[in-house]
This record gives structure tokens, C-alpha cells and sequence, in this order.
């Protein structure tokens, strides 16, 4: 769905942007979207909060909800993934790699991510 969402016609997502704060995503409240995100997934309690407020009064509490409840849900399905060794399908492997390329996400290390959440 995600894929298909960002083939809309006048949308163009910049991909580089999931692993750089230096670009710009081309997504309407991207600063935001991005400070909930990052407080959530760093653990960062107080700056969540305050950032909370911030979207509420950017996007309305409801869409700040949803951007959260996607962040959860992804942050969920990819320790499911991971947790049981799911395999990418080969006919995705060669998007998944120019994907991969062009954000540099696998430099990740998820040895980073097991020490920071045990």
C-alpha cells in the first residue's frame, strides 16, 4: 500500500531522506513527522511529549495518532520479521536492493538497535 500510495500522480517521495535529516522527504509535515518519530523509537519520553503537543496543533490530534500507530506498527512488524527470519521475495530482492543502495540502510546496525532496547 505504501508503494502504491507514493506512485500518486504529483507525489514524489525523496527516498534518501529515511536516512538523512539533511533532505527533505517532499511529505507535508515532514519536521514533525519526523521529531515523533525519532523521540518514539529513541525512547526520548519528554521530547515525545513536547512533540505530541507540537503535531496536535500542526495536524490535529487524529492525525497525530495515526503518525504514531504507523510508527508503532512498523517499529512491530519489522522485530516480527526479523524475530522470525522472513526472507525477501527474490522478485522484490532487486528493488530492495537499489532501494537499499540509494538510502544507505544497510549500513543499520542492528547490533546497535539489540544493545540500545536489550
Amino acid at each position: 500500500m505504501l508503494r502504491a500510495s507514493s506512485q500518486d500522480e504529483g507525489f514524489d517521495a525523496n527516498l534518501n531522506a529515511v536516512m538523512s535529516t539533511e533532505e527533505d522527504p517532499g511529505v507535508l509535515h515532514a519536521d514533525i513527522l519526523r521529531k515523533l518519530t525519532e523521540s518514539t523509537i529513541q525512547g526520548r519520553w519528554d521530547d515525545l511529549a513536547t512533540f505530541r503537543r507540537e503535531a496536535a496543533a500542526q495536524l490535529g490530534i487524529q492525525a497525530m495518532v495515526d503518525a504514531l500507530s504507523v510508527a508503532c506498527g512498523f517499529n512491530g512488524i519489522t522485530r516480527v520479521a526479523d524475530a522470525t527470519g522472513i526472507p525477501i521475495d527474490y522478485y522484490e530482492d532487486e528493488l530492495g536492493q537499489d532501494i537499499r543502495s540509494r538510502i544507505g540502510i544497510d549500513s543499520f546496525q542492528y547490533t546497535e538497535k539489540s544493545a540500545r532496547y536489550g
